[in-house]
Protein backbone atom coordinates (compact mmCIF):
# COMPACT_ATOMS: atom_id res chain seq x y z
CA UNK A 1 0.00 0.00 0.00
CA UNK A 2 1.97 3.43 -1.43
CA UNK A 3 1.94 6.13 1.66
CA UNK A 4 0.64 9.77 0.66
CA UNK A 5 2.96 12.20 1.29
CA UNK A 6 2.17 16.05 1.93
CA UNK A 7 3.22 18.10 -0.80
CA UNK A 8 3.51 21.04 2.09
CA UNK A 9 5.40 19.34 4.55
CA UNK A 10 7.36 18.00 1.74
CA UNK A 11 8.37 21.69 -0.12
CA UNK A 12 8.87 23.04 3.77
CA UNK A 13 11.44 20.15 4.63
CA UNK A 14 13.37 20.68 1.34
CA UNK A 15 12.12 23.67 -0.94
CA UNK A 16 14.87 23.67 -3.03
CA UNK A 17 14.76 20.04 -4.21
CA UNK A 18 11.71 21.17 -6.05
CA UNK A 19 13.08 24.62 -7.29
CA UNK A 20 15.89 22.55 -8.96
CA UNK A 21 13.61 20.05 -10.74
CA UNK A 22 11.62 23.43 -11.94
CA UNK A 23 14.83 25.08 -12.79
CA UNK A 24 16.05 22.39 -15.12
CA UNK A 25 13.06 22.36 -16.97
CA UNK A 26 12.39 26.07 -17.52
CA UNK A 27 13.17 28.51 -15.45
CA UNK A 28 9.88 30.31 -16.15
CA UNK A 29 6.95 27.55 -16.55
CA UNK A 30 3.38 27.47 -15.75
CA UNK A 31 2.30 25.92 -12.25
CA UNK A 32 -0.37 25.20 -9.68
CA UNK A 33 2.02 26.30 -6.51
CA UNK A 34 -0.45 25.52 -3.66
CA UNK A 35 -3.44 27.79 -3.59
CA UNK A 36 -1.82 29.94 -6.65
CA UNK A 37 -1.48 29.22 -10.01
CA UNK A 38 1.40 31.12 -11.73
CA UNK A 39 4.35 31.85 -13.51
CA UNK A 40 7.24 30.10 -11.31
CA UNK A 41 10.19 31.96 -11.79
CA UNK A 42 13.38 30.59 -10.48
CA UNK A 43 16.61 31.63 -12.59
CA UNK A 44 18.85 33.98 -11.26
CA UNK A 45 18.64 36.46 -14.43
CA UNK A 46 14.90 36.03 -14.70
CA UNK A 47 14.23 36.38 -11.26
CA UNK A 48 16.79 39.56 -11.48
CA UNK A 49 15.12 40.91 -14.69
CA UNK A 50 11.33 40.49 -13.19
CA UNK A 51 12.21 42.09 -9.62
CA UNK A 52 13.40 45.38 -11.47
CA UNK A 53 10.78 45.32 -14.19
CA UNK A 54 8.43 47.98 -13.67
CA UNK A 55 5.26 46.22 -15.83
CA UNK A 56 5.34 43.38 -12.79
CA UNK A 57 3.37 44.94 -10.05
CA UNK A 58 1.71 44.85 -6.97
CA UNK A 59 -1.62 46.26 -6.82
CA UNK A 60 -4.25 44.15 -8.77
CA UNK A 61 -6.74 46.53 -8.51
CA UNK A 62 -4.51 48.72 -11.02
CA UNK A 63 -5.10 46.48 -13.23
CA UNK A 64 -8.70 44.93 -12.65
CA UNK A 65 -11.76 47.08 -12.01
CA UNK A 66 -13.44 46.59 -8.45
CA UNK A 67 -16.44 45.67 -9.55
CA UNK A 68 -14.65 42.64 -11.59
CA UNK A 69 -12.26 41.57 -8.32
CA UNK A 70 -13.83 38.55 -5.63
CA UNK A 71 -15.30 40.92 -2.86
CA UNK A 72 -13.66 41.00 0.32
CA UNK A 73 -15.48 39.50 3.44
CA UNK A 74 -16.43 42.13 5.97
CA UNK A 75 -15.20 40.21 8.29
CA UNK A 76 -11.31 41.38 6.56
CA UNK A 77 -11.75 44.41 5.56
CA UNK A 78 -10.22 46.16 7.99
CA UNK A 79 -6.72 44.10 7.65
CA UNK A 80 -7.04 43.58 3.84
CA UNK A 81 -7.28 47.69 4.06
CA UNK A 82 -4.09 47.78 6.38
CA UNK A 83 -2.28 45.77 4.19
CA UNK A 84 -2.97 47.33 1.22
CA UNK A 85 -1.27 51.07 3.03
CA UNK A 86 1.94 49.05 3.18
CA UNK A 87 4.64 49.96 1.00
CA UNK A 88 5.40 46.53 0.48
CA UNK A 89 2.24 45.92 -1.60
CA UNK A 90 2.77 49.36 -3.26
CA UNK A 91 3.50 50.28 -6.89
CA UNK A 92 5.13 53.75 -8.01
CA UNK A 93 4.17 56.81 -7.38
CA UNK A 94 2.67 55.82 -3.95
CA UNK A 95 5.18 53.31 -3.33
CA UNK A 96 8.14 55.59 -4.10
CA UNK A 97 6.53 58.28 -2.13
CA UNK A 98 6.28 55.99 1.41
CA UNK A 99 9.44 54.60 0.52
CA UNK A 100 11.17 57.92 0.28
CA UNK A 101 9.43 59.65 3.31
CA UNK A 102 10.66 56.13 5.15
CA UNK A 103 14.28 56.68 3.97
CA UNK A 104 13.99 60.06 5.13
CA UNK A 105 14.21 58.93 8.95
CA UNK A 106 15.21 55.44 8.59
CA UNK A 107 18.69 56.28 7.55
CA UNK A 108 22.34 54.56 7.36
CA UNK A 109 23.59 56.81 10.29
CA UNK A 110 20.75 55.75 12.45
CA UNK A 111 21.63 51.79 11.89
CA UNK A 112 24.94 52.18 12.23
CA UNK A 113 24.11 54.43 15.91
CA UNK A 114 22.87 51.18 16.98
CA UNK A 115 25.53 48.68 16.74
CA UNK A 116 26.82 49.42 20.10
CA UNK A 117 23.52 48.83 21.59
CA UNK A 118 22.93 45.58 19.52
CA UNK A 119 25.99 44.07 21.01
CA UNK A 120 25.08 45.42 24.52
CA UNK A 121 21.54 43.16 24.12
CA UNK A 122 23.45 39.92 22.39
CA UNK A 123 25.75 39.78 25.77
CA UNK A 124 22.98 40.48 27.91
CA UNK A 125 20.77 37.54 26.37
CA UNK A 126 23.50 35.06 27.12
CA UNK A 127 24.96 36.38 30.13
CA UNK A 128 21.32 35.26 30.82
CA UNK A 129 22.32 31.99 30.17
CA UNK A 130 24.90 30.99 32.37
CA UNK A 131 24.75 28.52 34.24
CA UNK A 132 22.68 26.77 31.83
CA UNK A 133 23.53 23.78 29.54
CA UNK A 134 20.55 23.65 27.23
CA UNK A 135 19.28 26.48 25.62
CA UNK A 136 16.78 26.78 23.06
CA UNK A 137 17.65 29.88 20.50
CA UNK A 138 14.82 31.39 19.41
CA UNK A 139 13.08 31.66 22.80
CA UNK A 140 16.24 32.45 24.54
CA UNK A 141 18.33 34.51 21.89
CA UNK A 142 17.43 34.84 18.19
CA UNK A 143 14.09 36.03 19.14
CA UNK A 144 14.31 38.70 21.38
CA UNK A 145 17.47 40.37 19.79
CA UNK A 146 15.44 41.36 16.81
CA UNK A 147 12.48 42.37 18.71
CA UNK A 148 14.49 44.73 21.55
CA UNK A 149 16.64 46.22 18.51
CA UNK A 150 13.74 47.01 16.08
CA UNK A 151 11.41 48.55 19.09
CA UNK A 152 14.35 50.86 20.52
CA UNK A 153 14.42 51.74 16.97
CA UNK A 154 10.92 52.33 16.23
CA UNK A 155 9.96 53.97 19.94
CA UNK A 156 8.06 50.92 21.14
CA UNK A 157 8.60 50.70 25.16
CA UNK A 158 10.01 47.72 26.32
CA UNK A 159 7.03 46.20 28.06
CA UNK A 160 5.27 45.76 24.62
CA UNK A 161 8.15 43.92 23.26
CA UNK A 162 6.31 40.48 23.62
CA UNK A 163 2.81 41.56 21.26
CA UNK A 164 4.82 42.12 18.75
CA UNK A 165 5.25 38.06 18.19
CA UNK A 166 1.39 37.26 18.19
CA UNK A 167 0.87 40.00 15.38
CA UNK A 168 3.95 38.81 13.73
CA UNK A 169 2.58 35.43 13.28
CA UNK A 170 -0.49 36.55 12.04
CA UNK A 171 1.37 38.96 9.82
CA UNK A 172 2.77 35.92 7.93
CA UNK A 173 -0.04 33.44 7.82
CA UNK A 174 -1.70 36.01 6.15
CA UNK A 175 0.35 36.97 3.25
CA UNK A 176 1.46 33.21 3.08
CA UNK A 177 0.70 31.10 -0.59
CA UNK A 178 -0.67 28.54 1.28
CA UNK A 179 -3.23 30.40 3.65
CA UNK A 180 -7.05 29.90 3.59
CA UNK A 181 -9.91 31.88 3.85
CA UNK A 182 -10.29 30.22 7.20
CA UNK A 183 -6.82 31.20 8.34
CA UNK A 184 -7.39 34.59 7.33
CA UNK A 185 -10.71 34.85 9.57
CA UNK A 186 -8.45 33.24 12.47
CA UNK A 187 -5.78 35.96 12.21
CA UNK A 188 -7.07 38.89 11.12
CA UNK A 189 -8.56 40.16 14.81
CA UNK A 190 -4.96 39.72 15.96
CA UNK A 191 -3.78 42.12 13.41
CA UNK A 192 -6.76 44.63 14.12
CA UNK A 193 -5.63 44.62 17.68
CA UNK A 194 -2.16 45.75 16.27
CA UNK A 195 -3.71 48.12 14.07
CA UNK A 196 -5.44 49.64 17.09
CA UNK A 197 -2.12 49.48 19.30
CA UNK A 198 -0.17 51.84 16.66
CA UNK A 199 -2.50 54.24 16.14
CA UNK A 200 -2.70 54.75 20.22
CA UNK A 201 1.34 55.26 19.92
CA UNK A 202 1.20 57.44 17.06
CA UNK A 203 -1.18 59.62 19.35
CA UNK A 204 1.01 59.18 22.60
CA UNK A 205 4.34 60.29 20.28
CA UNK A 206 2.69 62.91 18.69
CA UNK A 207 2.30 64.80 22.21
CA UNK A 208 5.68 63.44 23.61
CA UNK A 209 7.99 63.05 20.16
CA UNK A 210 11.78 60.90 21.04
CA UNK A 211 14.73 60.50 19.22
CA UNK A 212 13.36 57.72 17.51
CA UNK A 213 11.68 56.24 13.90
CA UNK A 214 8.17 56.67 14.58
CA UNK A 215 8.57 60.31 15.91
CA UNK A 216 10.92 60.85 13.01
CA UNK A 217 7.51 59.80 10.37
CA UNK A 218 5.46 61.61 12.49
CA UNK A 219 7.52 65.04 11.77
CA UNK A 220 7.68 64.21 8.19
CA UNK A 221 4.11 63.49 7.94
CA UNK A 222 3.50 66.78 9.54
CA UNK A 223 5.85 69.40 7.90
CA UNK A 224 3.45 68.72 4.35
CA UNK A 225 4.52 65.62 2.72
CA UNK A 226 1.62 63.53 2.05
CA UNK A 227 1.57 60.47 4.59
CA UNK A 228 -1.93 60.06 6.05
CA UNK A 229 -2.42 58.25 9.45
CA UNK A 230 -3.60 55.49 7.36
CA UNK A 231 -0.66 54.73 5.70
CA UNK A 232 2.02 55.77 8.83
CA UNK A 233 0.25 53.23 10.85
CA UNK A 234 0.39 50.28 7.82
CA UNK A 235 4.20 51.41 7.83
CA UNK A 236 5.29 51.06 11.42
CA UNK A 237 3.89 47.84 11.24
CA UNK A 238 5.18 46.65 8.45
CA UNK A 239 8.49 48.07 10.02
CA UNK A 240 8.22 46.00 13.07
CA UNK A 241 6.74 43.04 11.47
CA UNK A 242 9.61 42.59 8.86
CA UNK A 243 12.17 44.47 10.90
CA UNK A 244 12.35 41.79 13.48
CA UNK A 245 10.13 38.45 11.69
CA UNK A 246 13.23 38.15 8.75
CA UNK A 247 15.97 38.79 11.04
CA UNK A 248 14.84 35.86 13.75
CA UNK A 249 14.59 33.52 10.63
CA UNK A 250 17.90 34.88 9.30
CA UNK A 251 20.41 34.01 12.25
CA UNK A 252 18.33 30.85 13.35
CA UNK A 253 19.00 29.66 9.77
CA UNK A 254 22.46 30.38 9.98
CA UNK A 255 23.56 29.04 13.46
CA UNK A 256 21.47 26.10 12.58
CA UNK A 257 23.64 25.35 9.37
CA UNK A 258 26.86 26.07 11.09
CA UNK A 259 26.16 23.80 14.11
CA UNK A 260 25.28 21.49 10.75
CA UNK A 261 28.03 22.33 9.00
CA UNK A 262 31.13 21.63 12.02
CA UNK A 263 33.53 22.73 9.44
CA UNK A 264 32.49 26.07 8.45
CA UNK A 265 31.40 26.83 11.84
CA UNK A 266 35.27 26.14 12.66
CA UNK A 267 36.54 28.33 9.89
CA UNK A 268 34.62 31.53 11.41
CA UNK A 269 35.83 30.87 15.21
CA UNK A 270 39.40 30.68 13.38
CA UNK A 271 39.39 33.37 11.51
CA UNK A 272 36.03 35.82 12.85
CA UNK A 273 36.42 38.19 10.07
CA UNK A 274 34.86 36.02 7.32
CA UNK A 275 31.73 36.56 9.38
CA UNK A 276 30.45 39.11 7.62
CA UNK A 277 30.73 36.94 4.17
CA UNK A 278 29.19 33.98 6.23
CA UNK A 279 26.34 35.91 6.52
CA UNK A 280 26.24 36.25 2.78
CA UNK A 281 26.23 32.71 2.01
CA UNK A 282 23.61 32.27 4.46
CA UNK A 283 21.26 34.57 2.39
CA UNK A 284 22.09 32.66 -0.28
CA UNK A 285 21.99 29.29 0.86
CA UNK A 286 18.87 29.36 3.09
CA UNK A 287 17.51 32.74 3.14
CA UNK A 288 14.65 33.61 5.68
CA UNK A 289 12.37 34.40 2.89
CA UNK A 290 11.59 31.91 -0.16
CA UNK A 291 8.94 33.99 -2.71
CA UNK A 292 7.84 36.84 -3.31
CA UNK A 293 5.21 37.53 -6.03
CA UNK A 294 4.12 40.03 -8.87
CA UNK A 295 1.13 40.48 -11.43
CA UNK A 296 1.75 40.69 -14.58
CA UNK A 297 1.18 44.45 -15.62
CA UNK A 298 0.29 43.51 -19.24
CA UNK A 299 0.75 40.82 -21.59
CA UNK A 300 4.28 40.49 -22.32
CA UNK A 301 6.80 37.70 -24.07
CA UNK A 302 9.56 36.65 -21.14
CA UNK A 303 12.20 33.85 -21.56
CA UNK A 304 9.94 32.24 -24.57
CA UNK A 305 6.61 32.27 -22.55
CA UNK A 306 3.66 34.61 -23.42
CA UNK A 307 2.66 36.08 -19.78
CA UNK A 308 -1.27 37.84 -20.14
CA UNK A 309 -1.93 40.48 -18.25
CA UNK A 310 -3.18 40.05 -14.35
CA UNK A 311 -1.40 37.01 -14.10
CA UNK A 312 0.52 35.87 -11.45
CA UNK A 313 4.21 35.65 -11.20
CA UNK A 314 5.79 33.57 -8.65
CA UNK A 315 9.00 34.68 -7.52
CA UNK A 316 11.47 32.71 -6.49
CA UNK A 317 14.19 34.14 -4.48
CA UNK A 318 16.07 30.77 -2.72
CA UNK A 319 15.84 28.89 -6.15
CA UNK A 320 17.48 31.85 -8.05
CA UNK A 321 20.31 31.49 -5.33
CA UNK A 322 21.30 28.43 -6.10
CA UNK A 323 21.35 28.83 -9.93
CA UNK A 324 23.76 26.72 -11.14
CA UNK A 325 24.47 29.40 -14.00
CA UNK A 326 25.93 32.03 -11.31
CA UNK A 327 27.09 29.73 -8.54
CA UNK A 328 29.63 26.87 -8.70
CA UNK A 329 28.46 24.06 -6.26
CA UNK A 330 25.40 25.47 -5.66
CA UNK A 331 23.83 23.23 -3.19
CA UNK A 332 27.34 23.48 -0.88
CA UNK A 333 27.35 25.52 2.05
CA UNK A 334 30.70 27.55 2.45
CA UNK A 335 31.44 30.63 4.28
CA UNK A 336 34.56 31.29 2.18
CA UNK A 337 32.77 30.95 -1.24
CA UNK A 338 34.18 34.48 -3.29
CA UNK A 339 31.70 36.48 -4.78
CA UNK A 340 28.84 35.90 -3.24
CA UNK A 341 25.41 36.60 -5.49
CA UNK A 342 21.98 36.42 -3.81
CA UNK A 343 18.34 37.87 -4.33
CA UNK A 344 17.48 37.40 -0.93
CA UNK A 345 16.78 41.30 -0.52
CA UNK A 346 14.82 41.25 -3.68
CA UNK A 347 16.13 43.83 -5.81
CA UNK A 348 14.74 46.91 -7.73
CA UNK A 349 12.30 49.60 -6.28
CA UNK A 350 11.00 46.62 -3.63
CA UNK A 351 14.76 46.29 -2.46
CA UNK A 352 14.81 45.87 1.28
CA UNK A 353 14.94 49.15 2.85
CA UNK A 354 15.93 47.12 6.33
CA UNK A 355 18.80 44.67 4.82
CA UNK A 356 22.10 47.19 6.28
CA UNK A 357 20.04 46.48 9.60
CA UNK A 358 19.40 42.99 8.90
CA UNK A 359 23.44 42.41 8.14
CA UNK A 360 24.29 44.25 11.13
CA UNK A 361 22.36 41.84 13.45
CA UNK A 362 23.10 38.79 11.91
CA UNK A 363 26.91 39.35 12.14
CA UNK A 364 26.91 40.35 15.88
CA UNK A 365 24.70 38.01 16.90
CA UNK A 366 26.84 35.38 15.12
CA UNK A 367 29.82 37.05 16.60
CA UNK A 368 28.61 36.82 19.95
CA UNK A 369 27.36 33.01 19.74
CA UNK A 370 30.55 31.93 18.24
CA UNK A 371 32.72 33.48 20.90
CA UNK A 372 30.83 32.96 24.48
CA UNK A 373 29.00 29.44 23.71
CA UNK A 374 31.42 26.20 23.45
CA UNK A 375 31.00 22.78 23.27
CA UNK A 376 27.85 22.95 21.29
CA UNK A 377 25.60 20.49 20.12
CA UNK A 378 22.13 20.45 18.17
CA UNK A 379 19.63 18.25 20.44
CA UNK A 380 17.48 17.43 17.98
CA UNK A 381 16.46 18.10 14.68
CA UNK A 382 14.42 20.79 14.93
CA UNK A 383 11.08 21.37 12.84
CA UNK A 384 10.08 24.33 10.08
CA UNK A 385 7.60 26.84 10.88
CA UNK A 386 4.47 25.26 8.72
CA UNK A 387 5.05 28.52 6.56
CA UNK A 388 5.64 28.43 2.56
CA UNK A 389 6.72 32.02 2.08
CA UNK A 390 8.78 32.22 4.98
CA UNK A 391 11.57 29.92 6.48
CA UNK A 392 12.42 29.30 9.30
CA UNK A 393 11.92 27.24 12.82
CA UNK A 394 9.63 27.11 15.29
CA UNK A 395 12.18 25.81 17.70
CA UNK A 396 16.09 24.92 17.73
CA UNK A 397 17.62 23.90 21.12
CA UNK A 398 21.10 23.06 21.54
CA UNK A 399 23.44 22.12 24.42
CA UNK A 400 26.24 24.76 25.06
CA UNK A 401 28.45 26.25 28.29
CA UNK A 402 28.07 29.96 27.91
CA UNK A 403 31.41 32.40 28.91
Amino acid sequence: MSVKTDPVKTFIENPYEMFKQANEINPIQWVSFFNVNGWLITGYKEVEAVLKDTRFIKEIRNLVQEENMPPIPQTLVPVVMLNRNMMLFRDAPNHTRLRGLVTKAFTPRMTERLRPTIVEMANYLLDARKGKMEHELIRDFAYSLPVMVITELIGVPKEDRERFRVWSDSFVKFIDFNTTQADLEAVAPSLEKADYYMRNLIAVKRVNPGEDLLSGLISVSDSGDKLNEDELVATCLLLLIAGHETTVNLITNGYHLLLKHRDEMKKLIDDPSLIGNAVEEILRFDPPVLLTSRWVGEDMELGGQQLKKAQTAIIALAAANRDPNIHESPDVFNVSRGNVKHLSFASGPHFCLGAPLARLETVIALEVLLKRVQDVKLLEEPVRRNNIVFRGFETLKFSGVVE
